[in-house]
C-alpha cells in the first residue's frame, strides 16, 4: 500500500498542470515480455489525463522491414494504437554479427529531442521509460527548464539512478492501465 500512497502523492501534483507523455516502445515492449502483461494506452491516457491537462502521448517505436517475420504483429499493433497516440516511429536497424543479427531501433535521441522541442509549451514531462539514459535529460528539464520529470516503467526495467527521481512503477498502477 505504501507504493499506491506514494505514487498517488506523485499523481496529484499534476493537477492543474500540462502534461506531455514520452513513452519508449521499446522498453515497454520487453517489459511486457518480460512480466507478461501490457498497457492498454487508452486506459493510460484516461488515467492520467483524469490528474493533469494532458497535451499528448508520444510513443516511440522502430519499426521492422516488411521480411522481418515480427512486420506484420508491429503493423497489427500500429493499427491500435495510432488512434490512441501520436507515434513517432524510423525503420528498425539490422547489425550483422558472429553469424547472427542484432535489432537496433533505440528512440532515447528522438525522445530528448522532443521532450526539448516542448518542454516550454508544458509544466510536465513524462517519460514512460526506467532507461537510466535519461538522467541527463531530467538534470535538463529540472535544473535548466525548472519544469518537472516523472519516470514511469516496470520495476525492474527501472535504473537505479531514474529511482532517485520521481518515479511510478507501472505494476503500482496495473490495474488502472493493464489490457484485458
Amino acid at each position: 500500500m505504501e507504493n499506491k500512497e506514494k505514487y498517488y502523492k506523485i499523481l496529484e501534483k499534476l493537477k492543474g498542470k500540462k502534461v506531455g507523455i514520452f513513452c519508449d516502445g521499446a522498453n515497454l515492449f520487453h517489459g511486457r515480455q518480460k512480466y507478461g502483461w501490457q498497457i492498454d494506452l487508452e486506459k493510460f491516457r484516461k488515467f492520467i489525463g483524469s490528474y493533469c491537462d494532458l497535451k499528448f502521448i508520444n510513443y516511440y517505436l522502430a519499426m521492422p522491414v516488411k521480411n522481418d517475420i515480427v512486420f506484420h504483429g508491429s503493423q497489427k499493433f500500429l493499427e491500435k494504437i495510432k488512434n490512441i497516440v501520436s507515434v513517432k516511429s524510423k525503420e528498425l536497424k539490422y547489425i550483422l554479427v558472429a553469424g547472427g543479427v542484432i535489432k537496433k531501433g533505440n528512440m532515447d535521441i528522438e525522445i530528448v529531442l522532443d521532450v526539448v522541442r516542448t518542454v516550454d509549451d508544458l509544466d510536465v514531462i513524462i517519460v514512460v521509460s526506467g532507461d537510466s539514459d535519461f538522467i541527463e535529460l531530467k538534470k535538463y528539464v529540472t535544473m535548466e527548464k525548472k519544469k518537472n520529470i516523472i519516470f514511469m516503467a516496470y520495476q525492474k526495467n527501472m535504473g537505479w539512478e531514474i529511482r532517485q527521481c520521481w518515479h511510478v512503477f507501472l505494476e503500482d498502477i496495473k490495474s488502472e492501465i493493464i489490457l484485458e
